[in-house]
């Protein structure tokens, strides 16, 4: 029997989608519902005046066709956004996404880094001319063409633009759908932005296995609600702070009609996921970046009544070492840098070909630390960069974060250390949760039984709601400056030391 090789293109994944499945509803929400056959007609359409703004481009510079402008257009969850983004991979334009709330200034930034041409989503969606001087342009759209130049969160630094290649972005779509294989009845409801990896990774994979999206152009408890009951989503992907805001927003068990939920962002705190479980609500733990297309390690459906520890094991394809300072892999169970390797990694940065991203064995140094256990799961830890060094002592910011986000009271924590003349550096806490947590017993007696002393905040600030980016995400690189005003000893000073914080002694040499 004559098997059909997968899709080369995005492109090419809908064009078959549309043969294969043509009735059958593509995308939902709040409009008519649209089929595959009617989704690839509009992006073909769209195409056609894409290519007359490349045919443009060509008649103004010298470089060949093979390599067009890139555009940047804001998007956001909705019919005409996915119209347009589905577009510029059948012409074979690579796409840089804004998202929606992002300012101007930083939004033409990434656009001139990337020396993308800047265009709306009506711009797109305009006729194309009947004539295109030059004849119209054509191109066979290839599988290492870049098709999403995707900016990295920037939640603890400046962001850069991830270049994810068509044979990237699918490798990373048919590695999850193996380990989250769809049910005949389920549909993905997307509310993640569309500006960055997590939220065009749901279009991908759907597109990929011909499954129906659910749009939920701007996010709210309701707005869920209906693309669960009305438009009947069964699967959504969240950050632990949506999950959270959902979980309490559940007033009539609508979060149990989900099959799956899919946890990534960060690391969700098991707290959490045994409120998901006594919720009915079926949630898996994941771990990815914007380089690599998404998820990189995710546990699968069987694991999620299990609340295990970590974020499940690494896909197809992902080859996952921990590794030292010297490059060396590490034995199982201990800490170091998390390097990556696969078919579903970037190719690069635009506007940045001095970075290189791989090694010479072509692997990605996430900048995360972590471990692996016995079964191969992975567990983070943290960003390698935020480390804190007090007292001679080694603290992992991520490491204390997820223990203070283990008490039923904190929503959120970043963790970050003060330069201190005497230790280095003091470990400090910006939380977010009720005024009450500066004087309740229960938080301090936690972190005692899950973090050395010398890892313990010592000063604490506490935030009705802490800044957020637009992906859900706090803040991390603008927490500290906020919270320093804030900040005050915790739990209480040191006896006899007139206020100074109880500190680490000097480790000895």
């Amino acid at each position: 029997m004559h098997v059909q090789p997968a899709p080369a293109t995005l492109g090419e994944a809908l064009r078959r989608a549309a043969q294969r499945s043509g009735s059958a509803q593509a995308l939902l929400g709040d409009f008519a519902p649209l089929s595959w056959a009617a989704l690839a007609g509009r992006a073909e359409s769209v195409a056609a005046r894409l290519g007359a703004w490349a045919a443009e481009d060509e008649t103004r510079k010298a470089a060949p066709f093979p390599h067009p402008r890139a555009h940047a257009v804001v998007l956001e969850p909705d019919r005409d956004d996915v119209v347009v983004l589905l577009a510029h991979a059948l012409a074979g334009i690579p796409l840089l996404p804004l998202h929606p709330a992002l300012p101007e200034a930083d939004a033409q930034r990434l656009a001139d880094r990337a020396g993308a041409r800047r265009l709306s989503v009506a711009q797109c969606l305009e006729p194309a001319p009947a004539a295109v001087p030059g004849g119209a342009p054509t191109r066979a759209v290839q599988a290492g063409d870049d098709l999403f130049l995707v900016p990295t969160s920037g939640s603890s630094g400046e962001p850069k633009i991830a270049r994810l290649s068509h044979r990237a972005v699918l490798a990373a779509a048919a590695a999850l759908t193996e380990r989250l294989p769809f049910a005949a009845t389920d549909r993905w409801i997307l509310a993640l932005p569309l500006s960055h990896v997590g939220g065009l990774s749901v279009v991908t994979r759907c597109v990929l296995a011909r499954r129906p999206i659910v749009l939920v152009p701007r996010f709210s408890p309701d707005a869920t609600w209906s693309a669960i009951v009305r438009d009947g989503g069964t699967r959504i992907s969240a950050v632990p702070a949506i999950a959270d805001r959902l979980l309490a927003a559940d007033r009539h068990g609508d979060l149990a009609r989900l099959s799956l939920m899919m946890l990534g962002g960060q690391a969700a705190p098991l707290a959490l996921r045994r409120a998901l479980a006594d919720a009915g609500v079926p949630a898996v733990a994941s771990y990815g970046l914007t380089e690599s297309c998404a998820a990189a390690a995710c546990e699968a459906p069987a694991d999620a009544a299990q609340l295990l520890a970590g974020c499940g094991t690494a896909l197809r394809g992902v080859s996952m070492r921990i590794a030292g300072e010297d490059g060396r892999a590490l034995p199982t169970g201990t800490p170091g840098r998390i390097l990556l390797g696969g078919a579903a990694l970037l190719a690069g940065y635009a506007g940045q070909p001095e970075l290189a991203p791989l090694d010479a064995a072509a692997r990605l140094d996430t900048g995360d630390l972590g471990w692996l256990d016995e079964a191969g799961r992975l567990h983070v830890q943290g960003r390698r960069a935020e480390l804190i060094v007090t007292g001679g002592e080694k603290v992992v910011p991520g490491v204390v974060e997820a223990a203070l986000r283990e008490h039923p009271e904190v929503r959120d924590a970043v963790v970050f250390g003060l330069p201190d003349a005497r230790w280095g550096a003091i470990v400090c806490a910006a939380v977010e949760g009720p005024a009450t947590l500066r004087h309740d017993p229960t938080l301090p007696a936690l972190l005692a039984t899950l973090l050395p002393p010398w890892a313990r905040p010592r000063r604490l600030a506490l935030f009705a709601a802490l800044p957020r980016l637009n992906t859900g995400k706090v803040d991390r690189r603008g927490t500290p400056a906020l919270a320093a005003a804030a900040l005050q000893l915790w739990p209480a000073p040191a006896r006899g030391c007139a206020g100074a914080p109880v500190s680490p002694a000097p480790r000895r040499q």
